[in-house]
């Protein structure tokens, strides 16, 4: 029989006697199905279900030829998965048991009745629906559960893995078919993160437990070693899986590695702010003393003779040490005046080789590993020197016994969305990683390595500053520092400072001199300085120095004092030497105020906090007096000391 057009719901007759096959076409279309083709073959009924969609098929078990009912019905539930109910005269328990193999939605016995018919009918085509609207949600379930950020295993109540989605699988380094019917501990190798004591199942803690729905859960952190060796912190939340009753438990595992950086980054970046604005504020003041103390000391130099300008000479010295303590607590605290330009660390690394083999001694070896076409970064050459040469003097101490620092130099691409990019921000970077086969540290000293004063003092660095400085000078320059250690397996310092575009033309930084002012006080004018500054050591200090040499000096310890006298003072005022910060008027302010009135004026900015430099000519606190002396003859435009 040809095919027909389709009605609301398909079924095909599978029937080899013909009279029979009528009755049940009639009868169905009497009931509203269509029946659209009768086949008396099960290859057939094949052809017919190949091409086209039925809702149900009802199947003779005995057919001729080769195949008979349960064969085809089999080959339509392998290939097409349409439903089948069997028609029979034959209830033996063989021809059943082995119809029930291929899964049949339903039986009806011969002589058809219509209502076992009608029932037959409508509950497979039911059945059948259900099955369906439930495949898909699974379907749907599925991709949902393999497509999400985090690893879900499920169980059932003996606690045996049923379940896992490929984050899982990565976390665990058990596949999904492996781990199936394993008990879940056999497959999470869960470790406590304070004591690294196994953990306790968590199932067991959610199951002993009062009953509270689908929503009752237990969460916890555990280290997760999978089974390829590699550890990950996670947080793992379990829930209970129930409909009525208790069907299992669901475990979604997060991995919390890269948060815990992160959180941990920002507490030290925290610290080391804090620690950066002690510094800074302490090497503000000291700078302001030494000032004093170099002044006095120059002073007395100049003054004595024999063994007492000696102890004069000392003191000098003992300020000047002190002068480099300061700048180091200014590299410290981030503010310390920076010449970036552009520069190729491979050509530091090279320069600074003979400097580091000297300083690592026989017993140790410095090798090196530095990429090709290295791109270009912005930083301090002589401070990137220092970054070498400290932890070149960190590793040298971390083996005692002899070992080897490796430097190796890259080129990396951070990408958005990366497993990178959680810690650093995406974009180009030059690599620098320092290693060295040492002691290593543990987790407690990691975490602190680059606070200062807290590491071991090193040969050369009595400050315990070294680490902290290299913190600091790279967090400065733009890049990025971290550092991993393992006892008995060395440490390792990677840092990334951000790439130059290949394609800029990279020149040089160019200091220019400032050339003498052409419109210089007059030869024959006694240069007039108005000296501002709140610290009354430190002016009297600059007094004397300029009192030497000959200047007409006016003072103030405050920007309003400073301004009334410049407003009241009817002679000529050449340079204004201030301090930048000083309570209510800062230099800067003073230095525009005056500039309304005496346009003519010029301008020295000094500080023992380089961070404050303005535009405009800057003094770093301390200072020689040649120092100072210099610089305001260079501003006038002398080239020799007033008479």
């Amino acid at each position: 029989m040809g095919l027909t057009t389709k009605l609301e719901k398909q079924i095909l007759i599978v029937e080899d006697e013909g009279v029979i096959a009528a009755d049940i076409q009639g009868r169905l279309e009497r009931l509203g199905y269509g029946v659209p083709a009768i086949a008396r073959s099960g290859e057939e009924a094949l052809h017919f279900a190949r091409s086209t969609p039925f809702d149900l098929v009802l199947m003779d078990i005995r057919l001729k030829g080769d195949m008979d009912g349960i064969a085809t019905a089999q080959a339509m539930r392998t290939e097409l998965e349409t439903p089948v109910v069997y028609i029979t005269a034959h209830a033996d328990e063989e021809t059943i048991n082995r119809a029930t193999r291929t899964e049949p939605f339903g039986y009806i016995l011969k002589p058809i009745r219509d209502s076992e018919l009608r029932s037959a009918v409508q509950i497979s085509i039911h059945k059948h629906e259900m099955e369906r609207q439930l495949r898909v949600s699974e379907a749907w379930l599925s991709t949902t559960l393999r497509s999400i950020g985090e690893g879900v295993v499920a169980t059932n109540t003996d606690g045996e893995v049923v379940f896992m989605n490929p984050v899982a699988e990565r976390l665990t380094g058990w596949s999904a078919a492996a781990a199936h019917g394993r008990q879940l501990m056999d497959v999470l190798a869960l470790h406590e993160e304070s004591s690294d004591a196994p953990a306790e199942n968590p199932l067991v803690e959610l199951f002993a437990g009062p009953a509270h729905g689908a929503s009752a859960r237990t969460d916890r952190a555990c280290t997760l070693t999978s089974r390829t060796g590699a550890s990950a912190t996670v947080e793992i939340a379990c829930f209970e899986n129930r409909s009525d009753d208790l069907l299992g438990a669901i475990l979604v595992l997060r991995d919390i590695s890269g948060r815990r950086e992160l959180e941990r980054r920002v507490m030290q970046s925290q610290r080391m702010e804090a620690i950066a604005n002690l510094a800074a504020g302490l090497a503000h003041d000291f700078n302001n003393q030494l000032t004093v103390i170099l002044g006095c000391a120059d002073e007395l130099s100049g003054s004595l003779s024999n063994g007492q300008r000696d102890r004069a000479l000392e003191i000098k010295h003992a300020g000047s040490l002190a002068t480099a303590l300061t700048s180091q607590l200014l590299t410290l605290s981030r503010h310390q005046a920076m010449r970036l330009e552009p520069l190729n660390i491979n050509a530091s690394i090279v320069e600074m080789q003979p400097a580091i083999s000297t300083a690592l001694g026989k017993l140790r070896v410095l090798t090196t590993n530095l990429g090709p076409n290295l791109g270009n970064v912005r930083a301090d050459r002589n401070q990137l020197k220092q970054v070498l040469l400290n932890l070149s003097l960190n590793a040298r101490d971390a083996m005692p016994g002899g070992g080897e620092l490796r430097m190796e130099t890259s080129n990396v691409d951070i990408r958005a969305g990366s497993a990178k990019a959680e810690l650093f921000p995406p974009g180009p970077y030059v690599r620098l990683l320092v290693s060295d086969s040492g002691e290593g540290m543990d987790p407690d000293t990691l975490a602190r390595i680059f606070e200062p004063f807290f590491t071991t003092k090193k040969p050369g660095f009595g400050t315990g500053l070294g680490l902290s400085m290299v913190h600091s000078i790279v967090v400065q320059s733009g890049g990025l520092i971290t550092a991993r250690s393992e006892l008995g397996l060395g440490t390792a310092f990677e840092i990334l400072l951000p790439r130059l575009a290949a394609f800029q033309k990279l020149h040089g930084r160019k200091d220019h001199q400032r050339q003498p002012s052409l419109a210089a006080a007059a030869s024959d004018a006694t240069p007039t300085v108005l000296l501002v500054d709140d610290e009354d050591s430190v002016r009297r200090a600059m007094h004397m120095h300029f009192e030497r040499e000959g200047y007409q000096l006016l003072e103030a310890s405050d920007g309003q004092e400073a301004e009334v006298i410049a407003q009241e003072y009817g002679e000529p005022i050449h340079i204004l030497v201030t301090d930048v910060t000083m309570p209510g008027m800062t230099g800067p302010q003073l230095a525009d105020r005056l500039a309304a009135f005496r346009p003519d004026i010029k301008v020295l900015f000094v500080s023992g906090y380089p961070h404050d430099s303005p535009a405009g000519d800057f003094l770093p606190k301390p200072f020689s007096a040649a120092e100072l002396l210099g610089r305001v003859r260079l501003l006038l435009g002398a080239t020799a000391p007033v008479a």
